[in-house]
């Protein structure tokens, strides 16, 4: 069994080389977990007759705050690894080196959340409309991402001696601690998946503004504060894990404001639950009217 499960310690981070550089699959695979996400956000924004140009256009927007603010948040927990004392060129590369991996996913969402909030503003588009319609969609997204972390050898969990129980996707063999441990980042992946398609249909018959983004906000959190039991690969962690706590406070606040919400639209006389979907002559306009618009 040791033998057959073994070769998830012999890949390699890097894809390969172009022009003297290093690509490595890190980067690969969060690109096309970026496209996918953007094909099913196309998808979803046709119900709502919106282009899939303006959708195109917002990726490419929001993508670079995101990336910026999940580097960010990878470095800033890292102060020992890139605020050393004779701090030069070499180390701000190494600051910016997204490209050798490092991203913080939970510094990466409100990146963007403030990209979309501005692109919306910009083009007179009604910002929770379109989180509602988007936001789903990064769960995908960050599950196809995870398969990023297998390359970098990266988020795992408590080591698995048993032999049994040595063989993937119960456990992933790394190689820099030549053993076996759980392997986290597929866990992460199906649960990501997971919540997506339970959202994608609660969703479809949930008729609250903003539940959306506050389900996005409810569903990510929550899978991190329950993977962080799992992960024995954040070494950065002295004492508390404030990733856990602010997960789940994040989790329990998103979710108890869609209920909210819920309940004061019932309380006026609207419906809230279509079982059989929302008729789509009720769908949100997502464009917001523009004083030419009135005239």
């Amino acid at each position: 069994m040791l033998a057959d499960a073994r070769w998830t310690g012999d890949i390699k981070s890097v894809a390969f080389t172009l022009f003297g550089r290093d690509i490595a699959w890190y980067g690969i695979v969060i690109t096309f977990g970026m496209l996918v996400g953007l094909m099913l956000a196309i998808q979803r924004a046709k119900k709502l007759k919106v282009d899939s140009g303006d959708i195109m256009e917002l990726f490419i927007f929001v993508i670079p705050f995101a990336v910026v603010f999940a580097r960010l948040g990878y470095v800033v927990f890292r102060p020992t690894e890139f605020f050393v004392s004779d701090f030069g060129w070499s180390n701000f590369v190494d600051m910016i080196a997204v490209w050798d991996g490092g991203l913080t996913i939970m510094t990466g969402i409100p990146g963007g959340i403030l990209g979309a909030f501005l692109w919306c503003k910009w083009r007179k588009y009604d910002f929770i409309t379109i989180a509602d319609t988007i936001a789903p969609v990064v769960l995908v997204s960050q599950a196809i991402g995870r398969w990023g972390n297998f390359f970098n050898q990266e988020i795992y969990g408590m080591p698995i001696t048993n032999p049994n129980w040595q063989f993937f996707p119960v456990a992933v063999y790394i190689r820099d601690r030549a053993g076996f441990f759980q392997a986290t980042f597929f866990y992460e992946m199906v649960l990501n998946l997971l919540f997506f398609a339970i959202l994608v249909i609660v969703l479809k018959r949930l008729r609250v503004k903003g539940a959306g983004i506050l389900s996005y906000l409810f569903a990510y959190p929550f899978i991190r504060f329950v993977m962080e039991f799992l992960r024995d690969d954040m070494g950065f962690y002295t004492g508390v894990n404030y990733t856990q706590i602010i997960s789940i406070v994040a989790a329990v606040l998103s979710l108890a404001a869609i209920v909210l919400l819920a309940v004061l639209k019932a309380k006026k006389g609207e419906k809230v639950w279509y079982p059989k979907g929302i008729p789509e002559e009720l769908l949100p306009n997502p464009k917001l009217k523009t004083k030419k618009d009135k005239i």
